[in-house]
C-alpha cells in the first residue's frame, strides 16, 4: 500500500501532523511534543517506523542479550565439560599406555622364559637320548662281561685252579690294593667276577699300566711275564665290550727308531735314538691311538 492510499484514510488535521513529523523522523529527532496521537498516527500511517517494528519484530528471541548471555553461559559450560572429558580421556590413555607398556615387558619376560623352557626341554631331550643311548650300551657291555665270566668259570671248573692272573694278585698284595682288589674272595669264582668286572673297565686298564710301569722304573727291569700276562688279560676282558673297536698292546722292534708318538723313554736310558729293549708294551685305542706308550729302553 503506497503513501496516497495511507493518507486517503486520513483528515485533513490527521495529514497535517503526519507530514509534521515525518521530517523529523527522517532526521532522526525526537519531536518535542510526541503525543499519544501523534504516536498512534505513526504506527497506523507512517511506513518507516512499520518498517522498523517489522524488522524488529523479525530478529529472533535467542538473539536478545539476555538470550545470547545465557547461550553463550552454556556454550562455556559444555565447552568446559568438553575439556574437562578430553582431559580425563587423555589422563585414561596414559594410563592404559603404561599398561601396555606393562604388558609388553611381561610378554618379553615370559617369551625368554618360554626360550629358555625350550631349550631346557630340548638338553633334557638330548639327555634321555644319551642315556638311554649309554644304558644300551652298558646292557651289551653287561652281556659280554657276563658271557665273558661264564667263559671263565668254565675254564676254572675245567682246570680245577686258579687262573694265573688271579694267583697273581692274591701274592701281589700291594698290586691288588693299588687296583681295588685287596679283599678278593676266598671262593675263586667269585674272586675272577670280581677282577674282571674291575679290570674290563678302561680307567682300571690304564692304572694297571701305570702301576706295572712305575714297578719297571723303580727295578730297573722289564715287565715280568705274569705282569705282561695280567696287562694281556685285562686288554682282552676290555675287549669283550668294544669288539667292533678293539684295543692293542704296542710292541717295539728292537733296533727301531725311537718314536716319541708311539714309545716312552725310561728314565734309566735318558738318551740314544734306537730302541734297545721293551721294558713294557704300551696300548692303543681302537682308533690305534696310544693312550699308554710303550716303555722303552734306548741306546
Amino acid at each position: 500500500m503506497g503513501k496516497k492510499d495511507e493518507d486517503e484514510g486520513l483528515d485533513k488535521k490527521s495529514r497535517e501532523r503526519l507530514e509534521k513529523l515525518a521530517p523529523e523522523w527522517s532526521e532522526s529527532r525526537c519531536p518535542e511534543k510526541l503525543t499519544l496521537p501523534d504516536l498512534r498516527l505513526l504506527l497506523e500511517h507512517f511506513p518507516p517506523l512499520q518498517d522498523l517494528i517489522r524488522a524488529i519484530a523479525a530478529v529472533p528471541s535467542g538473539d536478545a542479550p539476555g538470550a545470547l548471555a545465557q547461550e553463550t553461559t552454556a556454550l562455556r559450560e559444555r565447552m568446559d565439560e568438553a575439556e574437562a572429558a578430553q582431559r580425563a580421556a587423555e589422563e585414561e590413555l596414559a594410563r592404559i599406555r603404561v599398561e601396555l607398556g606393562q604388558a609388553h615387558s611381561e610378554c618379553r619376560d615370559l617369551q625368554k622364559d618360554l626360550e629358555q623352557c625350550s631349550a631346557a626341554t630340548k638338553q633334557l631331550l638330548q639327555t634321555k637320548q644319551s642315556l638311554e643311548r649309554a644304558h644300551k650300551s652298558l646292557e651289551k657291555q653287561l652281556q659280554q662281561t657276563q658271557q665273558e665270566l661264564g667263559d671263565c668259570r668254565a675254564q676254572l671248573a675245567r682246570s680245577g685252579s686258579a687262573p694265573a692272573e688271579l694267583t697273581l694278585l692274591r701274592k701281589d698284595a700291594e698290586l691288588a690294593a693299588r687296583l681295588g682288589l685287596a679283599d678278593l674272595p676266598d671262593d675263586d669264582q667269585q674272586a675272577l667276577v670280581q677282577v674282571v668286572a674291575v679290570l674290563a673297565q678302561r680307567d682300571n686298564l690304564e692304572r694297571l699300566w701305570g702301576a706295572l710301569r712305575e714297578r719297571c722304573e723303580s727295578h730297573n727291569r722289564p715287565a715280568p711275564a705274569p705282569e705282561q700276562a695280567l696287562l694281556s688279560a685285562a686288554l682282552a676282558w676290555h675287549n669283550h665290550n668294544w669288539r667292533t673297536l678293539p684295543y692293542r698292546l704296542i710292541d717295539a722292534a728292537l733296533g727301531t727308531a725311537y718314536d716319541f708318538e708311539r714309545h716312552l723313554r725310561s728314565r734309566q736310558t735318558p738318551t740314544g735314538e734306537t730302541v734297545g729293549e721293551t721294558r713294557l708294551p704300551g696300548i692303543a685305542d681302537g682308533s690305534g691311538k696310544p693312550i699308554c706308550k710303550a716303555l722303552v729302553n734306548t741306546h
